[in-house]
């Protein structure tokens, strides 16, 4: 055997050596998903991200209004000189006093109790908020650790492909150099060594973003490093429908928010119907006249709710708004099913697409390898069939990887309760159509405080 057909040979024992790697199992406890990793940065990101402080803080604030809604108004203290002529003349006329008088105003009983539960909503609304930005940010998080652990093992693709095309080259230089190879095959193999390249590049500029992305979600400071040795498997759902479908509907904000604006509206009918009641003040004084004999004064005032008009107007929007509010949450409960029966429906298409790479395409594309190597060892075909044969089959291993990587990634999505579409993820290389958007948008519209509006781009992902 000549120097080129035994590096031909070493290199045919390398690529099986390379693609015989077995396929994970699904739900693999060696290469669980849901790691400690993971975990541990989620756990990082709700203690240190700064959008999720804010809307704490954002909440605090709420819950400071209450309590200012249920005080009375501040007194009012007045000190008056009242003369009687051009000249001081305090003591010595009787019209002459130096008053001090003092006011308070008194809303009718109830007002304000009812105003300080409708802030205590608004507050339970803001809480709301911050739950969805804690959502959010999870789902940000998993999506960009998801996102990384494909891009490392897309690298790991593309050097082990690498290799492949750097013996390649040295093989097909050899047997142009005995006259038994074509300076195609070298102009090609040369080709393909720098095509690698430039995967290898891609592949490590992009887990690069996603380290620096992760690094923003947890608020650490830039080009801190992230180790990873987690692997991307399926993860079935192991819930039923129904289930899966109430802890969702009692965990999402937007839905939680909305049944809470109910409760809001309905106090603003309470208040409203009480506006139609008097409120009250009181006043006293005291007038001092000097060496004569002092003066008081004591009195209670009533506001007369007279123009009805205003009264009634004011009535008919709040109930109108209770009406919209039960609307909504009725629409959000359907949009949120709707969601999620979406987001199932993607699971399954995935986790069937990757079966279908795991038992069918992988093997066949192995046993093509195969053949193309046995068939190029006997002259039957040129190398470059065993060539196009591995591409294939790197190609469709890196397929898999990014159908697994969806799948993790619709999970994280339906695990958010988000009303709006993952719109950046695939089912098998088609990307699925951007319908609902608007329709969440119009949510937040009607709800009038955002109760079905996402935290920014954390999870427009």
């Amino acid at each position: 055997m000549n120097h080129a057909a035994t590096l031909l040979v070493g290199a045919c024992v390398f690529a099986s050596a390379v693609v015989a790697r077995p396929l994970r199992a699904e739900g693999d406890a060696a290469f669980a998903i849901r790691d400690s990793l993971l975990a541990s940065l989620v756990g990082e990101a709700l203690d240190n991200n700064p959008a999720l402080k804010a809307a704490r803080e954002a909440a605090a604030a709420a819950r400071s209004r209450p309590a200012q809604a249920r005080s009375l108004p501040d007194p009012m203290f007045v000190v008056s000189y009242t003369n009687d002529g051009v000249s001081p003349t305090l003591g010595s006329r009787d019209m002459t006093t130096l008053a001090f008088m003092w006011g308070q105003e008194l809303p009718y009983s109830g007002k304000r109790g009812l105003r300080g539960d409708f802030f205590l909503r608004a507050a339970d609304q803001a809480d709301q908020q911050v739950e969805r930005v804690k959502l959010g940010l999870t789902a940000a998080v998993e999506h960009a650790y998801y996102d990384l652990l494909v891009s490392r093992e897309l690298l790991e693709l593309v050097q082990e492909q690498e290799e492949i095309w750097r013996q390649t080259e040295g093989i097909v230089r050899a047997r142009y150099a005995v006259g038994r190879g074509s300076q195609q095959d070298v102009l090609r193999s040369q080709v393909e060594v720098v095509r690698i390249e430039r995967m290898r590049i891609e592949r490590e500029t992009e887990a690069e973003i996603q380290v620096a992305e992760i690094n923003q979600l947890l608020g650490r400071p830039a080009g801190t490093p992230l180790a990873t040795e987690a692997r991307l498997v399926l993860r079935s759902v192991d819930e039923s429908m129904e289930l899966l479908l109430a802890r969702l509907e009692a965990s999402s904000p937007e839905l939680n928010s909305a049944a809470l604006g109910v409760s809001r509206s309905k106090l603003g009918v309470e208040l409203a119907r009480k506006e139609y009641r008097p409120d009250f003040a009181l006043q006293g004084g005291y007038m001092n006249r000097g060496g004569l004999d002092p003066m008081w004064v004591a009195g209670v005032g009533i506001s007369i709710p007279l123009y009805r008009e205003r009264l009634e107007s004011g009535l008919a929007e709040a109930q109108s708004q209770t009406r919209s509010g039960e609307q909504l949450v009725e629409w959000l409960r359907l949009m949120l099913r709707f969601r999620t029966e979406e987001r199932l429906a993607q699971l399954e298409a995935t986790a069937e697409i990757a079966g279908l790479y795991r038992d069918g395409i992988l093997p066949q594309d192995r046993l093509a390898v195969d053949a193309a190597m046995a068939s190029y060892q006997t002259g039957q075909v040129p190398f470059v069939t065993v060539l196009e044969a591995l591409t294939t089959l790197y190609d469709d291993l890196a397929t898999h990887l990014q159908v697994l990587a969806n799948h993790a990634k619709i999970r994280a999505s339906l695990e958010e309760a988000s009303l709006e579409q993952t719109t950046s993820l695939t089912i098998g290389g088609v990307t699925s159509p951007a319908v609902g958007t608007s329709m969440s948008t119009m949510a937040g519209a009607m709800s009038g405080d955002g109760t079905a509006s996402r935290s920014g781009s954390m999870t427009n992902r």
